[in-house]
């Protein structure tokens, strides 16, 4: 789990800092720069951001909304000195909200909201004899085939970025060049909505023009295969004609 931290107060930084220290939690601290702190949410997968309600540059809620734009999975936690009105801020930030902390930071009160919301999905990607996405051990029902295959193709490049030209070559190899991106746009909208109805829209970070699925955040048999070896002894995508050439080489490496 990453945590940021940002308080104008250094005698606020400080306090929190042993609450964390001597635990598991990864976490980064910025003192009076909400812009750097909204920067890092934009770049890196923070978990958790802990914000003070009143900052000089900006309010705590106004950068909450802003770090929820950029990434809508991540949670806030409000820090106050002062009484707040705390059903208007619930319905600022809705289901993002995890909860408030009163300064000075009490650790039993932080450990109870990290602990309610430290409860990740299990997600299971199968590749072999059929492509299928699981949440917690339930498949999940794709609205678009494309959409579906989409995913399946951002799985078959175990995590590295899939370009929207790439995507639309093996998609719609029928289609001109121009009707396959107006496809490919279509397919990230239904894709990213199936993600979110599953709770798993961080499995996959959208970008212009291209997408990458994130593979700390699944597990997937053909990922175990490279990672870990093992035999192949089965159909790999079948459905997907621009498999085959990853079929050939994991016969050719790991069959029997």
């Amino acid at each position: 789990m990453k945590i940021i931290v940002l308080d104008d107060e250094l005698a606020a930084l400080n306090t929190f800092l042993p609450i964390v220290l001597d635990s598991e939690i990864e976490y980064k601290m910025f003192k009076d720069d909400p812009f750097a702190a909204l920067d890092y949410v934009r770049k890196e997968k923070v978990d958790i951001a802990v914000l003070d309600v009143k900052m000089p540059k900006v309010d705590g809620i106004t950068l909450a909304k802003k770090m929820i734009e950029a990434d809508g999975n991540i949670k806030i936690i409000i820090v106050s000195g002062y009484r707040q009105d705390k059903e208007q801020i619930k319905k600022h930030l809705g289901g993002n909200l995890a909860g408030f902390l009163d300064k000075p930071f009490d650790s039993a009160n932080f450990n109870e909201i990290i602990s309610s919301v430290n409860i990740k999905p299990k997600i299971f990607i199968k590749t072999f004899n059929a492509f299928d996405l699981f949440v917690n051990g339930k498949a999940v029902q794709f609205s678009s085939s494309k959409a579906k295959e989409l995913l399946a193709l951002l799985t078959d490049a175990n995590g590295s970025y899939v370009q929207m030209e790439t995507a639309v070559d093996c998609l719609w190899a029928d289609k001109d060049y121009d009707h396959g991106k107006v496809l490919y746009r279509d397919a990230v909208c239904r894709l990213r909505l199936t993600l979110q109805q599953n709770g798993i829209e961080r499995l996959v970070r959208f970008e212009r023009a291209r997408a990458i699925i994130d593979v700390e955040r699944a597990e997937c048999d053909y990922w175990d295969i490279l990672k870990s070896g093992g035999i192949f002894a089965a159909r790999y995508l079948p459905q997907y004609e621009w498999a085959v050439d990853t079929e050939a080489m994991l016969s050719i490496k790991y069959g029997e």
